[in-house]
């Protein structure tokens, strides 16, 4: 009954980052300057990587794709869709992947730990920074556009992509700690209550986010 519950949880929890994922990304953007697209400053990538340290690179995974595409979808951003599932499953399974094998290393040492987790953020944007040029430059090219064109276009939307890499690892150096404390009693409260870390991972970014909120 008890790895049931868990498990029930674990599902619980990978709702509820597909739902702030997708709200991370509707209720707070910030246009930024690029000579292609529409790329914008958001939370989006800060809590798909928190679902990344909290899930692991499966459930992660499902949670990301489930939050950007729904996002996508319903902001009329269809032509996004293969670029992010795609960079989404690439960036969850690796870096996933890379923290399980930190957090082995870092053997229950909080300060380690916590310096793996801000440092798999930084790798998690610049993953995102790479798969998104390649993608890009090769779908400019596939349209019509010509190999130098296309990366001199991509090279000049770069820093919108390194600005929101930058958000993300300043997020995760945030957040990791209480999430992930909220995360753990969530999972172990007696109270079987799966609304228990619901309300708790919103009252921790809420507050982390707020000065003097603690």
């Amino acid at each position: 009954m008890k790895n049931e519950s868990i498990s029930t949880k674990k599902i619980v929890m990978t709702a509820f980052f597909a739902a702030i994922i997708y709200l991370g990304i509707q209720s707070f953007r910030i246009p930024l300057p690029a000579a292609v697209g529409t790329p914008f400053l958001h939370f989006g990538h800060i809590f798909v990587m928190l679902a990344v340290l909290m899930l692991g690179p499966k459930l992660s995974t499902v949670a990301g794709v489930l939050g950007l595409l729904v996002f996508d979808v319903l902001n009329g951003y269809i032509q996004a869709i293969p670029n992010v599932f795609v960079s989404t499953i690439i960036k969850c399974l690796l870096v996933g992947m890379i923290f399980q094998s930190l957090k082995k290393k870092a053997q229950g040492d909080a300060k380690k730990e916590y310096g793996y987790a801000v440092l798999c953020a930084a790798i998690y944007g610049i993953t995102n920074i790479i798969v998104d040029f390649i993608w890009s430059t090769v779908e400019l090219v596939i349209l019509g556009s010509s190999w130098s064109a296309a990366l001199a276009a991509e090279i000049t939307s770069i820093p919108a992509t390194i600005i929101n890499a930058g958000f993300t690892v300043v997020g995760i150096a945030i957040l990791y700690v209480p999430v992930k404390k909220a995360t753990r009693e969530s999972l172990e409260h007696k109270n079987q209550d799966s609304d228990y870390l619901c309300q708790a991972l919103i009252e921790v970014v809420s507050r982390s986010f707020v000065p003097g909120a603690y």
